[in-house]
């Protein structure tokens, strides 16, 4: 009896002693977690104090040069402000192969309606909610596109997990042109055979493959004459979704830009009379315009005729976008009179262009369902007595058809009076199925997560491809935290997804043969 009561004792002993391992390596685990959030967090708030958009990444660039400085590191910067520096292997990690580690520094810069924001001044005020477990900002877009990636690489940089040999490269300009890339050197890619990209938004997926993009921008004067009309008011379209003209373009969400157009066609064919002063939609090529004015001179007695017009055109949109866009709306006010407006016929050239432009998803992949193959997304149409601006984002994964939308806006625009410019945004990266870091991806994700990880080619755009265009042996992946509502004031980074991220990096880097 006495034997049995020791046995179960030591039974009792031994698992609960193995229980309290279990519990106390979870706990471990877990602190682990929340230091790495903690640590990816204070990243973005220090990236965020630093005006960044697009095309003017001077000051950030500067910023992140120093910042490697003070680690130890020797950066490179050269004309495009691209940043590159090497990072040694962390003790007994000597042996493993350089990997590039590599991320944009520019960012989408949007602010919500009515929020006060001069992105090349005002820093980005980030905002965290642990309870919802989200990283956002107030009144703007986040920049976690690619401030998460370049946080985490900052982050590894300073030897927070063990890897080899590292190269870290931050381009510029990667949401509006890509120049960044296209005029990185060879020499920073030669000997080195990996790189893994951290500018994917979703934890649970590698991406493998990206398309091709264009944009086409179309330039215009305008003649300018004296209202006939009596009364100067502004129309608004408001509360779009709005998002990212590659990643979110197969939502099916409503281009602002067109329909402001199509309700101006609409007011036209009516029969009320209007003159255009100014026409202001869009924040840049790759995001669907969320939001657009136009200011219109119209005779005082059509006024209530034009409201109705307008209710009409916004029921029609309604049922048209029906559980996709339900929070739109249109707003009419009376603005002070316009001294000026632009002729009828520059008037109608620009509705012309707006309404007949490739908008949208043009063709759906045979290959890969739910893909889309070709689209357009008319992200920019601004017009005044300054003249006309007008930017396109074309994307494919198909060469002839990303010629044949171009070739179509061209003319549309020759047909206009409009002079254009075609503009290179990205090289196709195509999906390599012998690639050794894809292999080993999944095996490091299946081991950490116990769970498959979704291999995906995406419609948009990443750097990717011109590095593989610049280094043809170069083996590439790209990764992420969960991001969402990306290029919107509506910019969300799951806290949780970081240590996810951050921990299948880790197990990459210290696997790659």
């Amino acid at each position: 009896m006495k034997k049995c009561l020791w046995i179960l004792f030591a039974t009792f002993m031994l698992l609960t002693g193995s229980l309290y391992g279990v519990c106390s390596a979870a706990s471990d685990t877990n602190a682990r977690d929340q230091e790495i959030i903690n640590k990816i967090v204070d990243n973005m708030k220090l990236l965020a104090q630093v005006p960044r958009p697009s095309h003017h990444e001077k000051l950030i660039s500067d910023f992140l040069v120093k910042w490697a400085e003070q680690q130890g590191f020797q950066a490179q910067q050269d004309k495009q402000n691209n940043i590159m520096f090497n990072v040694p292997a962390t003790p007994g990690c000597e042996a493993l192969p350089p990997v590039i580690l590599q991320g944009h520094m520019d960012m989408v810069c949007v602010a919500a309606e009515g929020v006060k924001f001069d992105p090349l001044k005002d820093p980005i005020k980030v905002v965290r909610d642990d309870k919802a477990g989200t990283l956002t900002a107030d009144g703007t877009s986040l920049g976690a596109d690619d401030g998460a990636g370049v946080s985490i690489i900052m982050l590894a940089a300073k030897g927070e997990m063990k890897h080899g040999p590292l190269r870290v490269i931050i381009t510029t300009d990667e949401e509006d042109g890509m120049e960044g890339a296209f005029g990185l050197s060879p020499a920073w890619l030669a000997d080195v055979r990996y790189c893994i990209n951290l500018d994917n938004e979703e934890s649970n997926q590698v991406l493998v493959s990206t398309a091709a993009g264009d944009s086409v921008k179309a330039t215009g004067t305008v003649t300018m004459q004296k209202p006939v009309g009596d009364t100067t008011v502004k129309l608004e379209i408001k509360d779009l979704k709005g998002g990212h003209s590659g990643i979110e373009i197969d939502k099916g969400r409503c281009n602002g830009i067109i329909a402001m157009a199509r309700t101006l066609k609409r007011i036209r064919d009516k029969g009320l009379e209007f003159e255009l002063v100014s026409f202001d939609g869009g924040v840049a090529s790759n995001a669907i315009p969320s939001k657009v004015n136009a200011i219109l001179v119209i005779k005082g007695k059509d006024k209530a005729m034009l409201q109705t017009i307008v209710e009409d055109a916004g029921n029609e949109l309604r049922k048209k976008y029906a559980g996709i866009e339900d929070n739109f709306r249109f707003v009419l006010t009376d603005v002070p009179a316009a001294e000026q407006a632009v002729s009828k016929q520059d008037r109608d050239r620009a509705i012309l262009f707006m309404d007949q432009i490739v908008d949208g998803v043009n063709t759906w992949s045979k290959d890969m369902k739910g893909l889309v193959e070709s689209s357009s997304n008319l992200g920019i149409f601004k017009l005044d007595k300054d003249g006309l601006t007008a930017r396109t984002y074309v994307r494919s994964s198909v060469g002839k058809l990303e010629e044949k939308i171009v070739n179509s806006q061209l003319a549309l625009a020759k047909k206009c009076g409009y002079k254009t410019e075609r503009i290179k945004m990205a090289d196709p990266w195509p999906y390599n199925p012998n690639s050794k870091l894809l292999a080993l991806t999944k095996e490091a994700y299946k081991k950490l997560n116990r769970e498959e990880i979704k291999v995906v080619a995406v419609h948009a755009g990443l750097e990717c491809g011109t590095f593989a265009k610049l280094n043809p042996e170069l083996d590439l992946i790209s990764i992420g935290p969960d991001l969402k509502d990306v290029h919107s004031p509506k910019e969300t980074l799951y806290l949780n997804s970081i240590p996810k991220t951050w921990n299948l990096l880790q197990e990459i880097l210290l696997q790659v043969k």
